[in-house]
């Protein structure tokens, strides 16, 4: 049986059935058995999704590129690079999957630094900078609908604070990071933060 990426095998398995022992001996496993096996791990760290993302990879079969000096379609490698980085980071989360027979929304849980984002990793450049989180975009629903919210920090008094719609309150920043995290803003850091610092209540600021 010869099957494409457009083809699927659909199986009804009979609980009363009994395994024919020597038939599954003769059966071969394809190596894309083992891959599916793999236990999907709980949490997904953000440095893991920027490896994943400048990663090389070759176009499908439905998506070739077409070659100007050749003349042909091609499955061509494509690759992204960091070269230059902002002092605003913009980090979207991909939560929405398509293809051609439906769609999802991904509610994984993305495990994000709220300090310390270092980039140096992924960076051509010699220096990358170290960014902290300023706010969170979250999504709660559907694909036919849903609701959004945010975290922001307040920079001057280090302190988290959480909007919905005209609800605003204060929280802390470990209920920052959660699985409706839709899009991250981070912010480089320069010589005069110190995300270390604990603002006094004379409002200035002690280690």
């Amino acid at each position: 049986v010869r099957l494409t990426a457009e083809n699927y095998i659909g199986l009804n398995w009979q609980d009363e059935a009994r395994c024919d022992v020597e038939l599954a001996s003769k059966t071969i496993k394809h190596s894309s058995c083992e891959y599916l096996a793999r236990e999907t791990p709980k949490t997904i760290h953000l440095q893991d999704c920027l490896e994943l993302f400048l990663t090389e990879e070759q176009l499908g079969e439905n998506d070739p590129w077409y070659c100007p000096g050749c003349k042909e379609h091609r499955r061509a490698f494509k690759k992204f690079d960091l070269y230059k980085m902002p002092d605003v980071l913009v980090i979207q989360l991909k939560r929405f999957s398509y293809n051609a027979f439906w769609r999802d929304k991904i509610d994984q849980l993305v495990d994000f630094p709220i300090e310390d984002l270092d980039l140096s990793a992924h960076c051509k450049q010699s220096e990358c900078g170290v960014y902290d989180l300023h706010a969170v975009s979250n999504h709660y629903g559907g694909m036919g609908g849903g609701h959004y919210t945010a975290y922001a920090k307040n920079k001057g008094t280090g302190e988290w604070y959480h909007f919905d719609d005209s609800s605003v309150k204060k929280v802390s920043s470990g209920s920052v990071v959660s699985r409706a995290a839709y899009v991250l803003f981070y912010t480089r850091r320069s010589g005069k933060d110190e995300p270390s610092a604990k603002v006094a209540a004379n409002g200035t600021s002690s280690l």
